[in-house]
């Protein structure tokens, strides 16, 4: 549980730090209602930030909190892959495949949003 708050907490501050950089009226609305549904959250990543380019670049905190973010979702991919159709089997895979895909995806958001401090 607590690590599903914690990778829904780095969503909202990866999606806020994103919204701001856009030049969103209101990232703090992206950062708490994205994370908690998901149909705004797809919104957001394939449509409102499509049009919007970055008024400066991405900070070490924001690359950070889009790591776990995606480490998170792969965590949850890969523990639903390689665990059985129990739920309760999943959530306890998840933690390890979280662990494991964590350094992946600090790789992919450090090469798809750049190595630049902002």
């Amino acid at each position: 549980m607590a690590l599903l708050l914690f990778v829904l907490m780095a969503t909202g501050v990866w999606i806020n730090f994103d919204a701001h950089a856009r030049g969103s009226d209101y990232p703090a609305f992206w950062g708490v209602v994205a994370p908690l549904s998901g149909v705004v959250l797809l919104y957001y990543l394939l449509w409102w930030r499509r049009g919007r380019s970055r008024e400066h670049p991405p900070s070490r905190w924001e690359r950070s909190a889009a790591a776990v973010a995606v480490a998170g979702i792969g965590g949850l991919i890969v523990g639903s892959l390689v665990s059985p159709p129990d739920p309760i089997a999943q959530m306890i895979v998840w933690p390890f495949a979280f662990v494991c895909c964590l350094p992946v995806a600090y790789w992919l958001v450090r090469t798809r949003l750049g190595a630049t401090e902002g």
